[in-house]
């Protein structure tokens, strides 16, 4: 006479959190930075992501909520906060397959999104020539330093 083998028990598992559904190396982003003002330590940090689905899956990593909507071909986070020693100004998302599409017009829209959080965090008033200036050169230098990513990247050919 053989015996049974004991019901084996089922234990539910409890749902992971957002952030814990998305592996850690889900992201094939590459990160740059890129620098506001050149004498200053403060940086914006770049994500190039090969396309619009794994920007938005960095996104959702990195932010740790689904803060991008499906028709987002870029998008910047200010924040401020160390990383790596470095004072972070903001956090943009970029990928090459919308920057092939629409390049400069992107890089430029992102570039002035990061620079009024420099501006914000310089507490630059832009009501005055001065103040608009502090933003414009913002803008010029890091929309500069990321077409010079664009161009290591390959985007434009």
């Amino acid at each position: 006479m053989s015996r049974r083998p004991a019901k084996r028990q089922h234990e539910r598992r409890q749902k992971p959190t957002k952030r814990e559904r998305i592996p850690a190396r889900a992201s094939r982003a590459q990160v740059h930075y890129v620098r506001p003002d050149p004498e200053l330590p403060y940086r914006v940090k770049v994500y190039m992501s090969p396309n619009r689905l794994q920007m938005r899956t960095t996104i959702r990593y990195i932010e740790g909520s689904w803060k991008a909507c499906g028709r987002t071909m870029g998008m910047v986070c200010s924040s401020s906060g160390k990383a790596n020693g470095r004072q972070i100004v903001a956090r943009m998302f970029l990928n090459v397959v919308d920057l092939r599409r629409q390049g400069m017009e992107i890089i430029t829209h992102e570039c002035t999104h990061a620079g009024m959080a420099w501006v914000r965090l310089r507490r630059t008033n832009l009501g005055h020539m001065p103040g608009e200036e502090v933003l414009c050169y913002a803008v010029g230098r890091m929309a500069q330093q990321v077409n010079r990513i664009c161009q290591m990247h390959r985007i434009w050919g």
